[in-house]
Parts: C-alpha cells; sequence; structure tokens
C-alpha cells in the first residue's frame, strides 16, 4: 500500500490520480479525503510537494500532515514531480509540474469534492519553494495546458522554502542561467496580489534570511 491506514478514524488510503504525462513518465497525485467525503461539500484543499533539492525526495514526505488536515476536513493532496535524480530535469521543470498539479486540482474541483477558491500550495525546502513559484513566478507553465484555469494557490503555506534563487550556489543548478534563476526567484516576483503566505522556519535554518527578505 502507498499509505498504510494505522487510524481506524484516520482517512483511508489516498486515492491516486494520474496528473500529467511527461516524456519522463506519468505524474501522479495522492488525495487523502475526510472520513464523510462527499463531491458536494466543496471542501477547501491543499496540495503538498515534497523536498529534497529538486533531486530527489518522496512524494509521501507529508503523510502524517496530509491525514491529520484530512481528518479536520479538507482535501489533503501529496503530489509528485519530476527530479534530477530520477528523470534528469533541472529546477525550471519541477516548478512546471508544480503549476500542472495546482491547476490539475483546480480544473477537477467538482470531482474532487474542492472549493476552487480555496486551494492551499505547500511544501518543505525545495517543495516549499516549488509552491511558493505557483502562487507568485509568472510563467513556467506546461505547453498545452489551458491557461484560463489558474495554477496560482490562494493562499501558501512554506516550510524552510528556498525563495530566491539568484545566489552562486542555486544559479549554478540552472547552468547559469541569471535570467532563468531570477524567474525561479519568487522573492523577486511579488506583487500586491501575491497570495497571503505563512513561512515556517527554524531560528538557525540558514535559509531564514531568506524568508525575512521574503517578509520585507
Amino acid at each position: 500500500d502507498f499509505c498504510p491506514t494505522t487510524n481506524a478514524q484516520e482517512p483511508t488510503s489516498p486515492k491516486k490520480f494520474v496528473y500529467k504525462k511527461t516524456k519522463e513518465g506519468e505524474l501522479a497525485l495522492y488525495a487523502y479525503l475526510p472520513k464523510d467525503w462527499a463531491p458536494s461539500n466543496k471542501y477547501p484543499a491543499i496540495v503538498f510537494f515534497f523536498g529534497g533539492g529538486w533531486n530527489n525526495g518522496k512524494v509521501d514526505q507529508f503523510e502524517s500532515q496530509s491525514r491529520h488536515l484530512a481528518s479536520r476536513g479538507m482535501v489533503a493532496i501529496c503530489a509528485d514531480y519530476r527530479v534530477k535524480s530520477r528523470h534528469g530535469v533541472k529546477p525550471d521543470a519541477c516548478v512546471e509540474d508544480a503549476k500542472s498539479a495546482i491547476r490539475w486540482v483546480r480544473q477537477n474541483a467538482g470531482m474532487l469534492g474542492v472549493d476552487a477558491n480555496k486551494i492551499v500550495g505547500a511544501g518543505g525546502s525545495a517543495g516549499g519553494h516549488l509552491a511558493a513559484c505557483t502562487g507568485v513566478c509568472p510563467g513556467l507553465d506546461a505547453a498545452g495546458e489551458d491557461q484560463k484555469i489558474s495554477s496560482k494557490p490562494n493562499v501558501l503555506v512554506l516550510y524552510n522554502p528556498v525563495l530566491n534563487f539568484n545566489v552562486a550556489t542555486l544559479t549554478e543548478r540552472v547552468g547559469g542561467d541569471a535570467q532563468l534563476a531570477k524567474a525561479l526567484s519568487p522573492t523577486q516576483q511579488l506583487t500586491a496580489d501575491s497570495p497571503p503566505s505563512l513561512l515556517l522556519y527554524g531560528k538557525e535554518d540558514k535559509l531564514l534570511a531568506q524568508g525575512e527578505e521574503y517578509q520585507q
């Protein structure tokens, strides 16, 4: 089983949906539904993206948070995306996949029982960066998707996210392309209508300075 159930009161095993087909393979997301779920109820949703430096990571990183939030009445989703170690891609492809996932959830809100105007983008570390990019960074969308359906979450919940790519160690990951690094930097793309954001860092986290810069 993808996620074995440990408590009869918790949501059962998640429902798997393929949200995107790429040349590197299919990408799926896993939806944890409230116990008394019904599609007509229009629940708020949260979409989690795992961390792993855009290089690796596991889609079930946020399983426990998803189960908890589903037990509290949200449709909680763990989304897979392409990473360098398994698919040979750079961070911009990771962002593209994250945008595809949010767009797919909004496009299929009726089937999922989700309120399309109450979608949270969330994630940790590199996954927090992806969630932030879906909410703040324009462009980077997959070709062929319906751009009329927004890939922008209504709220962001970011665990120790990378928020500014224009530092040497990160720009290297996109081949030294400063223009692409800027496009992948939520802090440099903030506008008056960027989503409300909850940022969570430890006091000793080296990325805390990026969170403070974003807040300012």
